[in-house]
């Protein structure tokens, strides 16, 4: 999807600065003569004040359309539409540049934004589509469920009911219906799972399987700890979790037993999972575990953050003065810049960062692993 790599904003003062080499638009430059005298870079006298203001009001709206190019091929919609208004309205204060300049950049930077509202139009087309699809997919799966939940043989019932989890989850939503074919799907299920332990309740034999087969499992468990793929173990952990609850119903007696014991055996190993990277930085990949620390606790001071902006941003009320421009037959607002301009930007930038160091953490953990 276009919006998947997401690019931070770049401030006109830095893209005007990483074109010059020197300092940011707007800060005057320097040079001393032979003299030792300062004069201004570019020739002062060459240029008069309302040259320069006319190339500095050039070089911000350049660097607003290549901002509006960025938002228009890789923001996602979300995103992209409160971008686009402020980069509009950043467009408004960046005052004139000459009359050719300004009309072949203002041709571009509309470009760019109809380019963004046609791809969003495009790509909402498309999510209705595969939400319609979804929706019959999920209705005839409910069909389905609800004569499975029928079915004499449960045993075989059960079997395919799984399958068609399988198929719901893949599935794909469904739109606003999604949550109501869900409670639809999920009673025909509950219905069919509480005939199934129902059937096993009656079986003592059932029951006496169904205990040996969760003992099995918590056994396996604790032959987990000490394994020396952590990694692998914490995913082995939660396919026998899987497997433990969906083995069934051993007897109300046997059943709390053996409970008690799963919950041991998986504090047990979360102990350990706990106290073996400590272990690990100590037998000499010390560097390479420390380094993974500093990224978890900065990870979590960006979630705290994340939650801090999000909280100061519900807050702020909405501009009474937006002003409403239409264009494309796409209506978005062009609120002026203010603190929830400013929050939005920061929250975003929050949001990419706790990205970006979740993902090196990923990475460190495989190479650890």
């Amino acid at each position: 999807m276009p919006g998947s790599a997401l690019m931070r904003p770049i401030s006109v003062d830095d893209w005007f600065a990483s074109l010059t080499g020197g300092p940011s638009l707007g800060e005057p430059v320097t040079r001393v003569d032979g003299t030792g005298q300062a004069d201004q870079a570019g020739g002062s006298q060459s240029l008069s004040p309302r040259q320069r203001e006319r190339a500095a009001a050039k070089a911000t709206k350049e660097a607003l359309c290549v901002q509006a190019e960025v938002v228009a091929l890789s923001w996602t919609s979300q995103k992209a539409r409160p971008e686009i208004a402020r980069l509009a309205e950043l467009w408004k204060q960046a005052g004139r540049a000459n009359k050719a300049d300004d009309k072949a950049l203002w041709v571009r930077f509309s470009t760019a934004r109809e380019l963004l509202f046609t791809r969003l139009d495009l790509e909402r087309s498309q999510r209705q589509a595969a939400e319609s699809q979804a929706h019959q997919t999920k209705e005839s799966l409910c069909e389905t469920a609800e004569r499975l939940a029928e079915r004499a043989d449960t045993r075989q019932a059960g079997e395919t009911m799984r399958s068609l989890v399988a198929q719901w989850k893949q599935a794909g939503r469904a739109g606003r219906d999604d949550e109501a074919l869900w409670r639809r799907f999920k009673a025909a299920q509950d219905q069919l799972y509480g005939r199934i332990r129902e059937e096993r309740k009656s079986s003592e034999a059932t029951q006496r399987e169904v205990a040996a087969t969760k003992r099995a499992i918590i056994d396996d468990i604790t032959a987990l700890i000490g394994s020396p793929d952590l990694n692998r173990a914490r995913a082995e952990l939660r396919r026998l979790s899987d497997s433990f609850h969906a083995a069934g119903y051993a007897g109300r007696d046997v059943n709390q037993k053996v409970a008690q014991e799963f919950r041991e055996a998986q504090n047990a190993f979360q102990a350990w999972a706990r106290q073996e990277p400590a272990r690990r930085r100590e037998s000499g990949q010390q560097g390479r575990y420390g380094r993974r620390a500093r990224l978890a606790q900065q990870a979590e001071r960006l979630r705290r953050d994340v939650a801090r902006a999000e909280a100061e941003l519900a807050l702020v009320p909405p501009d009474p003065t937006a002003r409403r421009s239409h264009g494309s037959g796409v209506t978005l607002n062009l609120a002026t810049a203010g603190a929830s301009t400013t929050l939005a930007a920061e929250l975003m930038r929050l949001r990419i960062r706790l990205a970006d160091t979740e993902q090196e953490i990923d990475r460190l953990d495989r190479t650890l692993s």
